[in-house]
């Protein structure tokens, strides 16, 4: 089936992503790589259900019903593999906003505290800081291919008892890595021991590459007592401005405890527009459009990857396994981030998120579900751009 992975879309001012993005670098004809949305329209089937829902012209309360479960584990059984009950699926307002919850919930004394691992998404923090929280950081251990959890350090931060919650991200963001099921079992014999709920973010993992599948913590029956996953359309389908999640709870009790607390958090219904999307993009029809991106993206990988290191060989890419970003080391090129970013932003034209935002100054994210010309075209303006500047 063929599909439009050629058209970028149009961003309207309000457009996050767009707000960010330097207008040197439009007016260049570039697009930016930061900010983790596609620059490709979503779905047809999605949009053909967006048209329906706007035409029939009604926008109530709508609730998780039967077809609603239905496409969900038909969408977990074929794009990840894994069966899941219906009674474990949790909607909420999006991943963040189920981490709030989580933190309210399990995070109910001042010095409670959330694990994270960065370098990592910042908003998880974030969640936490914005509900007076404490936040402890056990940092990821940089290898020369990839990134390892520091179990050592993460048990010794375990044992000081106050850490309720730890939030996993996997496939990882920024990082674009996938945790392997031995990391998992480790990970989650230490939440057990040490009575620790985990928090898995899964809403990357239908965007795997180079055949690796992303093994979903729902497959460790060992974890489900102290386990909550989240997945979403927003990444397989750039529809990260719907504010949507669901949640998969499978122990009784942890999924009663955490319903509770989303409802005293205010969440009535979902969105319509979210319902309408489950049930369209988590189809066939679907399914073939997000495995179509991910060869898109695929390619683009490759081609990020052989242009650094000719470009900077000294540098390392990580990632390239699942999520639509790499992450990329450029210390060994720049005195600061500073510098950095402004030969890439106002030299290059080349508009990436800097590593400082998660925790490392000197890296990059770039985000590569474009246009593959878009792509071929920037990374010709920054091999021209460094040639210039060496």
């Amino acid at each position: 089936m063929e599909f439009d992975f050629e058209t970028v879309v149009r961003r309207r001012p309000a457009n996050l992503k767009r707000m960010f993005t330097p207008q040197a670098v439009l007016d260049h004809g570039n697009v930016s790589f930061d900010g983790a949305e596609p620059d490709y329209p979503t779905a047809p089937v999605i949009r053909e259900a967006v048209k329906r829902l706007a035409e029939n012209g009604l926008y109530g309360f709508t609730i998780m019903d039967a077809a609603y479960q239905d496409a969900v584990r038909w969408w977990m059984k074929h794009s990840r593999g894994v069966e899941i009950s219906p009674d474990w699926i949790v909607p909420t307002l999006g991943t963040i906003h189920g981490l709030s919850s989580a933190i309210r919930l399990f995070l109910p004394k001042e010095d409670d505290a959330l694990l994270v691992m960065p370098p990592v998404y910042n908003r998880f923090a974030q969640a936490a800081d914005r509900l007076n929280r404490p936040v402890v950081s056990c940092p990821l251990i940089q290898r020369d291919s990839r990134y390892e959890m520091d179990f050592e350090r993460l048990e010794s931060l375990l044992q000081k008892g106050n850490i309720q919650l730890i939030v996993l991200c996997n496939p990882h963001n920024p990082i674009g890595q996938i945790w392997t099921r031995e990391e998992l079992a480790h990970l989650a014999a230490l939440a057990k021991q040490y009575e620790a709920v985990i928090f898995s973010d899964e809403i990357f993992a239908d965007n795997c590459y180079g055949g690796i599948r992303c093994p979903s913590f729902l497959e460790m029956k060992e974890a489900w007592p102290q386990l909550i996953v989240s997945t979403s359309l927003g990444k397989s389908f750039g529809l990260t401005g719907l504010n949507h999640a669901n949640l998969f709870i499978s122990d009784p009790a942890l999924r009663e405890a955490f319903a509770d607390r989303r409802t005293r958090d205010h969440y009535g219904s979902m969105d319509p527009l979210a319902y309408e999307c489950v049930l369209a993009g988590y189809s066939e029809a679907g399914l073939a459009w997000v495995r179509a991106s991910n060869q898109v993206c695929e390619e683009n990988i490759r081609l990020v990857r052989e242009t650094f290191l000719r470009l900077f060989p000294e540098s390392r890419v990580y990632g390239g396994e699942g999520a639509y970003v790499l992450w990329i080391d450029l210390r060994p090129y720049f005195k600061d981030e500073e510098s950095m970013l402004d030969f890439l932003y106002s030299k290059a034209f080349f508009h990436v998120d800097g590593g400082g935002a998660y925790g490392a100054p000197g890296f990059i994210r770039m985000c590569v579900a474009s246009p593959t010309w878009c792509v071929k075209k920037a990374l010709t303006d920054l091999e021209t751009a460094w040639k210039e500047r060496k």
